[in-house]
């Protein structure tokens, strides 16, 4: 079961994934500054919290496929 480093186009492109989700729960949540992002709701959720949640399973998830496969 071999490990490859992930090509540094993926490594960024996750990073930015990741930041944009970090921002956007802090916006939201942390209440650190006054909101940038105008609130909606889907349903009973908040759908800006659903969208970070998101963007963190899928920067876990190209992470994982650029390590897995060879070529990402």
């Amino acid at each position: 079961m071999g490990w490859t480093p992930p090509s540094k186009f993926m490594v960024i492109l996750t990073f930015v994934l990741m930041a944009f989700g970090i921002f956007i729960l802090f916006d939201q949540e942390a209440g650190l500054w006054p909101s940038f992002l105008p609130g909606f709701a889907l349903g009973t959720l908040d759908g800006w919290v659903l969208i970070s949640v998101i963007l963190f399973f899928l920067t876990w998830f190209l992470f994982f496929l650029a390590v897995k496969l060879k070529g990402l």
